[in-house]
């Protein structure tokens, strides 16, 4: 599908519904389809917070092994929330790994090495066919070939999520995704939300 012949429907986000509540439906529908791969573009961070929480307490309380990659700052924050809600039996489903580390573990973005690590990393719990939920931050050094990169990995990423049967939120912070890239966005997810629109992609 080319970069302009998606389509989409818009829905406006209720000022009264939290944004954690709809993450945990787009969870559930997905999980009833055999995985999903949804794009946050996000601004406001306490929003943000509360959704990954409400994203991983979702899938741990499904049964789900949780893979998450957060900086360091977001990582302190729920974790502290996640302590308060879950034991430590049911903690001992999150893979918590720093962002930054795992997308520039060969030094610089290589996308096809960062999807074969992604892969390798959850494969004991696919081979126990063990059901997997990802939450990924993607942030990125200064690069000219860095949106190109990134699409190669969306795409990538993208096509082991539908061969696997992962549910899949890929993390953007809205303010340095330029319009350009949003469009390589669109084409490899089933939804893009932010905090005031969900836009179902076909």
């Amino acid at each position: 599908m080319g970069l302009l012949t998606f389509t989409y429907v818009k829905t406006s986000i209720d000022e009264e519904i939290c944004m954690d509540s709809l993450i945990v439906d787009l969870y559930h529908e997905y999980k009833k389809n055999n995985g999903g791969h949804i794009c946050y573009l996000y601004n406001q961070e306490e929003n943000y917070i509360n959704n990954a929480v409400s994203f991983i307490m979702a899938g741990i309380k499904n049964g789900d092994f949780i893979f998450l990659l957060e900086n360091d700052r977001n990582l302190l924050l729920i974790q502290e929330k996640l302590q308060k809600e879950l034991n430590t039996d049911q903690l001992s489903n999150l893979l918590v790994m720093n962002n930054y580390d795992f997308y520039y573990a060969q030094g610089n973005f290589h996308p096809h090495i960062v999807v074969s690590e992604f892969l390798k990393t959850l494969e004991p719990h696919l081979d126990k066919k063990t059901p997997i939920s990802t939450w990924g931050l993607v942030e990125w050094r200064e690069d000219k070939e860095i949106y190109e990169k990134l699409t190669e990995y969306e795409q990538q990423v993208d096509k082991s999520i539908k061969e696997k049967g992962f549910i899949s939120v890929c993390v953007y912070p809205a303010g340095k995704t330029p319009d350009s890239f949003r469009k390589a966005l669109h084409n490899c997810h089933n939804i893009v939300i932010n905090d005031e629109e969900v836009m179902h992609l076909s």
